[in-house]
């Protein structure tokens, strides 16, 4: 079994899931190297590898978008999500611009499907945000008032186009490996695809503690280290940031914490405390993800996984 090709089989697995098909420099750019064995590889040698598992009737193209020979074609709805995706991208980068005008907010990045254009007509939009440290709770109330008055707050059955609050980091804990499962593609896959804002130089130091997912996809992160990532003036801390860095900031901080522990205490149907990391409080992580397939996915993945494989075999 040439490990290229088996790598770019469990490739195509994993977007198989997602009905997205990949271009050959997708392919190469979201390699599973989970073995190990093909962190040197370039996008021309993964090229011709596709044509190899093509002549195996393993994968097909259709538009230059590679796919498991045996699903449907994904091709035209891989081309819509894209379209979708444009607007859906606008907006986020219109509500990023905003929020990293609050005190404290150090990146805002889109995450999930919006990153990889991979999102449905109807899906909301996801942000990961990232604050400093010891203001995580105030901020993400400022946040949320910010994006709820904007009109564009996801909630209750109001969630097509919406902005997804549910993920912050404070900056002194960007290493979120405490947060996957023993067996978490998903997660990975999730940091590979994040795609930053605004930025306040974070952006490299979340990419530089996460580099355990390196490992895993090894060329998505060669990229991200050639990127110049587009960050804002520090002209942002003069005010109201440094009025707010003292008492008075410690003050709303503790007021902020208990308003927001009180109300999430009152969801009697949240997963928080269950085992899992599906919701996480804490002073350095806020996770919301009442609705966490991870699992779920690592399962179909595997499952899916060995049946292709089994075919190259």
């Amino acid at each position: 079994m040439v490990p290229l090709e088996r790598a770019i089989l469990n490739t195509l697995v994993w977007f198989d899931l997602w009905h997205q098909p990949l271009t050959a420099f997708e392919c190469w750019y979201f390699l599973w190297n989970e073995d190990g064995l093909v962190a040197d590889s370039i996008p021309s040698e993964v090229s011709s590898a596709l044509i190899s598992l093509e002549n195996k009737k393993l994968v097909k193209i259709n538009r230059n978008f590679w796919q498991l020979a045996d699903s449907p074609s994904y091709t035209e709805e891989r081309l819509a999500r894209a379209r979708w995706s444009i607007g859906k991208r606008q907006r986020a980068e219109r509500v990023a611009k905003l929020i990293m005008k609050l005190p404290f907010v150090r990146l805002v990045a889109l995450a999930n499907t919006n990153a990889s254009e991979g999102a449905k007509r109807d899906s909301d939009i996801d942000l990961l945000i990232i604050v400093k440290a010891g203001r995580i709770f105030l901020s993400r109330l400022l946040i949320t008032t910010l994006v709820q008055l904007l009109g564009w707050r996801r909630h209750g059955v109001k969630v097509a186009n919406r902005i997804c609050l549910s993920f912050y980091l404070a900056d002194n804990e960007l290493n979120i490996k405490s947060l996957a499962y023993p067996d978490d593609p998903y997660l990975i896959y999730w940091l590979a695809s994040l795609q930053p804002l605004a930025d306040f130089g974070t952006f490299n130091n979340l990419l530089a503690d996460n580099a355990w997912a390196q490992n895993f996809i090894p060329h998505r992160y060669l990229v991200f280290k050639a990127a110049n990532t587009q960050t804002v003036a520090n002209s942002k801390l003069i005010w109201p940031e440094q009025a707010l860095v003292g008492r008075l900031g410690d003050v709303l901080e503790y007021g902020a914490r208990r308003l927001q522990l009180f109300l999430i205490s009152r969801h009697k149907d949240s997963r928080l405390g269950d085992g899992s990391s599906a919701v996480v409080v804490s002073n350095n992580i806020l996770k919301f993800h009442e609705s966490d397939q991870r699992p779920q996915l690592a399962k179909n993945f595997r499952e899916r996984q060995q049946q292709i494989l089994a075919k190259y075999i």
